[in-house]
């Protein structure tokens, strides 16, 4: 009887685990779909709008496994393409919230107070945004977040079928996001530490291990894939290992990765105040100082996930800090780790409570409940994108004043926004669309070139950020034909900048 009684506590423990994790999910994916961006955006945001319907190859590092999972999402026949690469990463970023709350029930902590805490990483200013725009951020948090919680499988499990799960689950990450070099290498030396003894009587699991990361890489192959079907002018440079390489190590942004000088750690340090302000405006004093203490007593009691979760947070700082520092997306990992502080620290406090007061003081874990609706509430009106237009405004804007037949040279922002807009939905399908950059991958048209032959029968316009080379780049003489409003790195339009109509040298006056 005894033991009856012992195993359903344990089935009700666990189906109370699962609610609360499926609950988190739910809720903030409802809030994620009333407050998605309803269209298109600019930049980075764009590509992915653009590349996941088509099957395109995104901007360094291609990110594989994303763009292979969003064109599956994309094909669900709801809405505007855009709209649901946008809601893609609402998904994934409720996905990550549930993971984050069974995270916490594996450490110990009880359902209402890990759906709490993962309820207070969903409202966070950094995840809600990621949620409510495309890109592949949400989906790396979602696969750091699984990564983890693998981990606290394995040590308390100890099954072959966990550690081979979790090498498939590293590989996965690095096949979605570059920024996985800084989480995988820290969790796989942390496993393979504490799985030592068991490697050690099976040479064998190592290798079956390493297998199943490799397996977990395969979605890089659809990068040369895709290229093989063209067009070669666009996708050439992924037939070969070095413009393959170039595009997957994200080399060309090298220039502004600073990690192994002494000054590059005085620099991370220098950057911490700014961090710890970037986290208080997007959360909440309370948020910051209990996570910090969660960790803390979390390190104190399990050194083995405390320390990992110590060294994958203070490399993920690192990283934001020395690579242009104001990337915010990339302190996501770090916004997990503050989520499983608070909700521990909570769970200490009231199972401090308990035994002082008795049972029914456990009922003052319901209080952590307060902190989402805190957040929700202070992070609601800059994060709900709904009404916003802004891009669509801007791409009907430039369209309204371009002739027929014209050609426009534009810049990444605003050319990402423009074709999507144009090859996806088929907005001025009589123009076409020319990236100043011509390595962009982004337009659906025949390049032409060079533009002063174009110019002899078509109309040629430019808007660019920096006008001022626009005769060196094209041979053409500019001439200013009206005033947009254009975006410049930012998800909105901030500068004025002339629409030129770009005329022969012989024609201009």
């Amino acid at each position: 009887m005894p033991r009856t009684g012992l195993l359903e506590r344990i089935r009700a423990g666990a189906n109370a685990g699962n609610l609360a994790a499926i609950s988190s999910s739910l809720v903030a994916l409802v809030v994620y779909a009333r407050t998605v961006l309803p269209g298109v955006s600019y930049g980075d945001w764009g590509d992915a709008q653009l590349n996941l319907y088509r099957l395109g190859i995104l901007h360094p590092t291609g990110y594989p496994l994303y763009s292979l999972l969003g064109k599956a999402f994309t094909s669900i026949p709801i809405g505007e393409v855009a709209w649901r690469a946008n809601l893609f990463s609402g998904v994934a970023a409720a996905a990550a919230v549930g993971v984050a709350v069974l995270i916490l029930l594996r450490l110990g902590v009880r359902p209402v107070i890990a759906a709490g805490a993962g309820l207070a990483l969903a409202f966070t200013g950094t995840l809600w945004q990621e949620a409510t725009f495309a890109e592949m951020n949400s989906l790396h948090l979602l696969l750091v977040a699984l990564l983890l919680h693998r981990a606290l499988v394995w040590r308390a499990e100890r099954r072959t079928r966990d550690l081979l799960l979790g090498a498939l689950i590293a590989g996965l990450t690095i096949s979605n996001h570059g920024l996985a070099i800084t989480v995988v290498p820290i969790v796989v030396l942390w496993v393979l530490v504490d799985a030592r003894r068991v490697i050690a009587a099976d040479p064998w699991l190592l290798v079956r291990a390493a297998a199943a990361l490799v397996i977990g890489l395969l979605p890089y192959l659809y990068l040369p894939l895709r290229a093989s079907f063209g067009p070669a002018d666009v996708y050439g440079q992924f037939l070969d290992w070095n413009g393959f390489f170039y595009h997957v190590s994200g080399a060309q942004f090298r220039s502004a990765m600073k990690f192994t000088d002494p000054q590059d750690i005085a620099a991370a340090f220098a950057a911490m105040p700014g961090v710890v302000d970037d986290i208080l405006s997007l959360s909440n004093p309370v948020f910051l100082v209990a996570g910090l203490a969660g960790i803390v007593v979390l390190t104190a009691r399990n050194r083995w996930f405390g320390s990992m979760l110590v060294v994958l947070g203070a490399v993920n700082i690192y990283f934001y800090a020395n690579y242009n520092g104001d990337l915010s997306h990339y302190l996501l990992a770090t916004w997990l780790i503050l989520a499983i502080g608070l909700g521990y620290i909570a769970e200490a406090i009231v199972a401090r409570f308990v035994e002082l007061l008795g049972p029914r003081a456990g009922a003052l874990a319901w209080v952590i409940a307060l902190m989402p609706v805190v957040l929700l509430a202070s992070n609601f009106a800059s994060h709900d994108q709904s009404q916003n237009q802004d891009a669509k405004e801007f791409t009907d804007k430039v369209f309204d004043a371009l002739p027929k037949r014209a050609v426009l040279v534009t810049y990444w922002d605003a050319l990402t926004a423009l074709s999507y807009e144009h090859c996806t939905e088929g907005e001025r399908s009589d123009v076409t669309l020319r990236a100043y950059d011509e390595a962009a991958l982004v337009v659906c048209d025949p390049v032409p070139k060079p533009l002063t032959e174009v110019a002899k029968t078509r109309p040629v316009y430019a808007l660019q950020m920096f006008p001022d080379d626009v005769l060196k780049s094209t041979g053409l003489v500019p001439e200013p034909v009206g005033t947009i409003k254009i975006p410049w790195g930012k998800r909105y339009a901030e500068f004025d900048r002339p629409l030129l109509k770009l005329v022969p040298r012989d024609q201009a006056p």
